[in-house]
């Protein structure tokens, strides 16, 4: 079949799902990936474009659906590039997610002895940060407010994301009318809003400063909004520049920003990266120091340390800890944090992604890293020429956690494993790996 087959419409038995979620058909040696299906189910779907062998296609019928599906709450799914898996139920989610991750690792011959119980909390407005796309149409006389379209520079007009907390300043309709007053209204690409422990707190994109007239027109909603929900701090700040701080616009003192973990007030910034899902974070944080067990006369590595979600935890429970992180900022943000928290931890600044990066660290006696997508294979080496006694691995990509412990493998052994569902509704899944060194 080729590329002129194009817009044909075609019956598919559907086997398993992809990675990010999407059914796979077979016809022949063709290989159909089809957004919204479910293995079990019978579809017709619209070929769209073709990659080698893979045609990409659009749902058209569901005409024999699995019992695992389940009507979508939100009524913006498929349009909205936000939650690709509300058609599923949550337990077949998990399960997925767990299928995935064991599939990732079975593949680089990475040896599971026991998975533990997922980590799992409300499915439903659990995530504190989310960054929403705003364009003013003059010629639509139009506002849009929302998330990219599912493989598109196009916004989705939304009124409610089912996954962020409830909020009167949450209501996306509202700030669609409130930008239309602005004269600013064409200058405004982004707002990010983020759910602190103790505030809500907004940061406006924007392309030249606000005059003061929208200035005025921004307070007095967020006066308004303050009024309806007083026991919740509400905070807006505006960034003009990509790369420069932002400035608070309302109200004229606004407290510092914090979130808690392990019994701590970590301080944060209105645009510092944190775990988005602060229940399972918690329960993520308080499972890392039970598997890692850290003694008080140890020295522990946090690598990827971030603003410290995982390091000064640990550093009330063993002698030192060294947090390594790219950013001079977050080094001297991490500094400040631990003498304020009167903690025992050293931060360093390192490139991660440099193999050798750590060779002047004191030896650890354990290790935990948190590495982003493209994982931690710099680090490895380092790893196993210190032959560090014990290896806490929190990953959020499944292929490069696998590949990463693919080169562990020979020096050591599994010992503990399992999935967190840190974004309920997606295909993305957090996982925690306990190595134990054991030589060659």
């Amino acid at each position: 079949m080729n590329q002129k087959a194009n817009g044909r419409v075609v019956t598919l038995t559907i086997d398993n799902l992809t990675s990010e979620g999407q059914g796979v058909g077979r016809l022949g040696r063709d290989v159909y990936f089809v957004p919204g299906a479910l293995p079990g189910e019978t579809v017709t779907a619209r070929m769209d474009k073709r990659s080698k062998k893979i045609w990409h296609t659009r749902l058209v019928e569901v005409l024999t659906a699995s019992p695992n599906r389940t009507e979508p709450l939100c009524p913006h799914f498929q349009r909205c590039g936000g939650c690709h898996l509300q058609h599923l139920n949550y337990d077949a989610q998990v399960e997925f997610k767990q299928q995935r991750v064991a599939r990732e690792l079975s593949r680089q011959k990475v040896d599971i002895p026991q998975w533990q119980a997922p980590l799992l909390d409300n499915p439903w407005h659990y995530r504190r940060k989310a960054r929403l796309g705003v364009r003013s149409s003059k010629e639509q006389k139009q506002n849009y407010v929302g998330f990219r379209e599912e493989g598109s520079a196009h916004l989705t007009n939304i009124s409610e994301c089912l996954v962020l907390p409830q909020h009167p300043a949450l209501n996306w309709d509202a700030w669609r009318d409130l930008i239309g007053t602005l004269d600013a209204a064409s200058l405004i690409t982004q707002i990010e809003p983020l759910w602190a422990d103790n505030a809500l707190v907004f940061v406006l994109r924007v392309l030249k400063p606000l005059s003061e007239g929208d200035q005025r027109k921004l307070s007095a909603a967020f006066d308004d909004w303050q009024s309806q929900v007083p026991e919740r701090s509400l905070q807006l700040w505006v960034r003009t520049e990509k790369n420069a701080d932002p400035s608070c616009v309302w109200p004229q003192t606004p407290e510092t920003i914090w979130h808690e973990v392990e019994g701590l007030k970590l301080k944060i910034q209105a645009d510092d990266f944190i775990q988005v899902n602060a229940a399972i974070n918690k329960k993520m944080v308080a499972q890392a120091l039970a598997w890692l067990a850290p003694q008080e006369n140890e020295v522990i590595w946090d690598l990827f340390a971030g603003h410290g979600n995982f390091s000064m935890p640990l550093a009330t429970h063993c002698r030192q800890v060294v947090a390594v992180e790219g950013q001079e900022g977050m080094v001297a943000s991490l500094t400040q944090q631990a003498e304020k928290l009167a903690l025992s931890l050293q931060a360093k600044r390192a490139d991660l992604s440099v193999e050798g990066a750590l060779s002047i660290l004191p030896a650890p006696d354990a290790v935990l890293l948190d590495p982003p997508r493209a994982g931690a294979a710099a680090v490895m080496p380092e790893l196993i020429r210190r032959k560090v006694g014990r290896i806490l691995y929190v990953s959020c990509d499944a292929a490069t956690l696998a590949r990463d412990l693919s080169m562990l493998a020979t020096y050591y052994k599994v010992t503990n494993a399992g999935i967190m569902d840190m974004f309920p509704q997606t295909h993305h899944v957090e996982t925690m790996v306990m190595l134990e060194y054991r030589g060659k």
